[in-house]
């Protein structure tokens, strides 16, 4: 029997091991349950062959004693979960079915918090400029901040738009969990349209509202935003190896400008 895909609403946690979920039921040492969330590994049939431990390209694992388990004394741990980056080389290679590895999103406080102030500068800045008008009254800038508004939405919605179609996302994940490379629409223009979706959403909102707490916020949320794009990228790198540094050569992080040149000339090249 496979690990369940649907532990995480299936089950219900039963406590932490070193900052990692355990989820129910718990008997032991018979019965252990599953250990972690964004890389599951389902300690009940885990035969702690090792496997997972070898392919991980970013050493996720590590080994646990398990004394007096039926199937095996020792067991796979994602002591380092957070570093997935859902290649699916741990779950596709084990030989018990043992580990279920998803992409879910910020799991941290921190990333939590970011994705609610950004919201928050977003929709309060845009209500504010809305009903009464830009603070500093510049109405140019703030007729170009509703331009720059359109222009950002299908930057943000990006995934939505192309990974369920073109990113052939494995049967039973999200469709966060591509497994090729999507380089047209949006992803023909910028490496991550998502992430600069949000800065130019954050940005339009500064324009719009003129107010100084959408600036306070916003600037800084942008280069944290920045940032992140650069940290995704190691990822995206180990799960695509030689055709995402490709990508990286034809297609620039986040300078929209060069993107839609580049965009441009090997079209009328090709």
């Amino acid at each position: 029997m496979a690990i369940d895909p649907d532990f995480r609403k299936q089950r219900k946690k039963a406590g932490k091991e070193e900052g990692i979920a355990i989820w129910g039921p718990l008997d032991p040492p018979e019965k252990l349950g599953i250990r972690g969330t964004v890389a599951g590994v389902d300690w009940d049939i885990c035969g702690g062959c090792g496997i997972c431990l070898e392919v991980c390209p970013m050493n996720v694992y590590e080994w646990r004693e398990t004394p007096d388990h039926p199937i095996s004394e020792k067991k796979a741990f994602p002591v380092r979960e957070r570093d997935c980056v859902q290649c699916l080389q741990c779950e596709t290679q084990c030989p018990d079915q043992a580990i279920n590895a998803a992409f879910l999103g910020p799991q941290s406080v921190w990333d939590r918090a970011m994705i609610c102030i950004m919201f928050f500068q977003i929709i309060a800045g845009v209500i504010y400029g809305a009903i009464f008008g830009p603070y500093w009254d510049l109405e140019i800038l703030q007729y170009l901040g509703w331009m720059v508004l359109v222009i950002a939405l299908p930057f943000f919605l990006s995934p939505l738009i192309y990974f369920q179609k073109r990113g052939k996302p494995q049967e039973g994940k999200n469709l966060m969990s591509t497994t090729v490379i999507v380089d047209s629409g949006t992803y023909g223009i910028v490496r991550h349209p998502q992430i600069l979706g949000c800065i130019l959403l954050m940005y339009a909102s500064i324009l719009i509202s003129q107010h100084w707490v959408a600036v306070i916020i916003g600037i800084p949320l942008s280069v944290l935003f920045y940032a992140e794009a650069s940290k995704e990228e190691k990822g995206l790198i180990v799960k695509f190896g030689d055709d995402y540094k490709s990508y990286m050569q034809k297609v620039p992080r986040m300078n929209f400008l060069v993107g839609v040149i580049r965009r441009l000339w090997r079209e009328k090249r090709g």
